[in-house]
């Protein structure tokens, strides 16, 4: 078990595989948890807004090959604006990562984050992106026989970026971030809703 555990520790980068279990389930379920008891605690008013995106993400990927490759992903945004210069950003985004045959994927990121806005016009906002993020990834392994084995990962790190978003009711956004904790970059293009 331990020289398995090696080889995957190695192929996949994942630190600690075991059997699979239903954990990234109860994780998922908890991050939704906070987010809305974070909405819930924050006033609504035409300062809140909350809308989706589509992300391109880099090195989330394995090719066939065995090298890194890029991953798209859906997500969810929420944005607060405390005052003209600052808003608060939370995001989750899970990915559709693709892998070779028998093994897969599952990769997930949860953002706060902050902008501060350079430029303030009424139908444009550009702004610098700064934050914190969770990054999980789960891969499993089918051996057949000798049965599936699995193993997460998962990190804290920095959201550094730059994004723009249009004025109005209904605002387009694009996000252009690095992500450390798995030294990543993260495009997303979406929009946002008053609520």
């Amino acid at each position: 078990m331990k020289q398995l555990n090696f080889i995957l520790s190695s192929i996949f980068g994942v630190s600690n595989f075991k059997p699979k279990t239903k954990i990234m389930e109860k994780k998922i379920l908890f991050l939704i948890a906070v987010a809305v008891m974070i909405f819930a605690g924050l006033e609504a008013s035409a300062q809140m807004k909350l809308g989706g995106n589509l992300v391109m993400g880099t090195k989330l990927s394995i090719d066939d090959d065995g090298s890194e490759a890029v991953a798209f992903g859906i997500g969810v945004k929420g944005l607060y604006e405390i005052n003209e210069l600052f808003s608060i950003a939370p995001g989750f985004t899970y990915f559709f990562p693709s892998s070779p045959d028998g093994l897969d994927l599952t990769e997930y990121v949860l953002d706060a984050d902050v902008h501060c806005n350079f430029v303030k016009e009424e139908t444009l906002k550009v702004y610098a992106i700064g934050g914190l993020n969770y990054s999980y990834v789960d891969a499993s392994v089918n051996f057949g026989e000798f049965g599936t084995f699995s193993g997460s990962d998962s990190k804290v790190g920095l959201n550094l970026g730059i994004g723009a978003r249009t004025g109005g009711d209904v605002q387009f956004f694009g996000d252009f971030k690095y992500n450390t904790a798995y030294e990543n970059v993260n495009l997303a293009v979406g929009v946002l809703f008053n609520i």
